[in-house]
């Protein structure tokens, strides 16, 4: 099993073997990042780490490289975890997480390397100017967007 961890200090890098899930995201379980539904991989983050700002910070290049691989804007904390993905395989009711290939590791690097050339005030690649303004408008919103809260109110039958 291949696969890439992105940490909150924004260095990505390639591991082989077994994700220690409970070291890489912490133990309070993991959640899979919806990307663009055509990529073979996927993004695992957290399930808490919003909740628990000293343990995970905030991850302003994740946030970032996880909103141009098509997640939702919004603020990821702690390290993330980049895997192989079948969606084939779900509907077969089979294990969907698989190694992540060397080409897919390589896109995620490039990528990566665009948003923290971006978030530097740099020219990304070929992208467009707004591309990058657009990458540090997410990173901006991660640093100031309020902890999200979960109001419970009891029900009277």
């Amino acid at each position: 099993m291949s696969y890439a961890l992105l940490a909150t200090d924004g260095e990505l890098s390639r591991h082989d073997g077994k994700v220690d899930w409970q070291t890489a995201l912490g133990p309070e379980g993991r959640v899979r990042v919806s990307l663009l539904p055509n990529l073979a991989f996927a993004a695992y983050v957290n399930d808490c780490g919003l909740r628990y700002p000293d343990r995970y910070p905030r991850n302003e290049v994740g946030s970032c490289l996880l909103v141009a691989l098509g997640a939702n804007p919004q603020p990821y904390a702690g390290s993330i975890v980049f895997v192989g993905w079948n969606a084939a395989n779900t509907a077969r009711g089979l294990i969907e997480i698989e190694p992540l290939f060397p080409a897919i590791a390589d896109m995620v690097d490039e990528i990566h390397g665009d948003v923290r050339r971006a978030l530097a005030g740099d020219q990304p690649r070929d992208l467009s100017p707004s591309w990058g303004e657009q990458m540090r408008e997410v990173a901006e919103h991660v640093r100031t967007a309020p902890t999200p809260t979960l109001t419970v109110r009891p029900v009277t039958l």
